[in-house]
């Protein structure tokens, strides 16, 4: 590991290769994000953790959304609350996409594949995971504080990390109601006739 930072811009860009390598193997980025602090200090950390985070989730997105969006679309046509809230998601890509990224308990590499079977455009995908700053600046940091690879590994838990927790675990369930609301009323807006149109009694 140490061979990342004694090799300068090298070391950098070599490192984000393997950031996308194992995005690409739904690897778990915390840890990741952890090392980054470690090897790098906080704010090249935190900086060369948001990066490849961003870069290791375009790869999935593209291959889910070009390979498996439409096979995924025809499975949905029976499941309509599934396709609802796919399209809803898709309405409302920007703010999804950045808080479900703010998590730290949502993982990661899920949602590089999940979202590209959703409607989520590519621009609201890219603006959305700006999100990713927060998680990539709290594992930078406890990488940053710790004193070596095992300390890393094993994720030194003091106060910080549990009260970052405890607020990424009522994000997640404010995120999970939000979802489903925004997913209820596109199936109510789908449901109602078109302007200008009587229902039939």
């Amino acid at each position: 590991m140490g061979w990342f930072p004694e090799h300068g811009v090298v070391g950098i860009f070599a490192y984000l290769l393997l950031y996308i390598v194992l995005a690409l193997f739904v690897a778990p980025a915390s840890f990741h994000k952890f090392v980054s602090g470690l090897l790098f200090g906080f704010w090249a950390g935190w900086a060369i953790a948001f990066v490849g985070a961003c870069l290791g989730a375009i790869l999935p997105f593209w291959i889910t959304r070009k390979y498996l969006y439409e096979w995924m679309d025809g499975k949905l046509k029976s499941k309509p609350m599934l396709k609802a809230l796919k399209q809803a998601v898709g309405n409302d890509g920007v703010r999804c996409v950045l808080l479900t990224r703010m998590s730290l308990v949502i993982p990661y590499p899920f949602l590089n594949y999940g979202y590209g079977l959703t409607d989520v455009t590519w621009k609201d995908y890219l603006v959305g995971n700006s999100g990713m700053v927060v998680p990539g600046a709290l594992y930078a940091w406890w990488g940053s504080q710790a004193n070596g690879i095992a300390t890393a590994m094993s994720e030194t838990r003091d106060w910080t990390y549990w009260t970052a927790m405890g607020a990424s675990l009522i994000l997640t369930v404010w995120v999970i109601y939000y979802l489903r609301k925004i997913t209820l009323a596109h199936i109510e807006a789908s449901s109602e006739p078109p302007a200008g149109m009587v229902q039939e009694p």
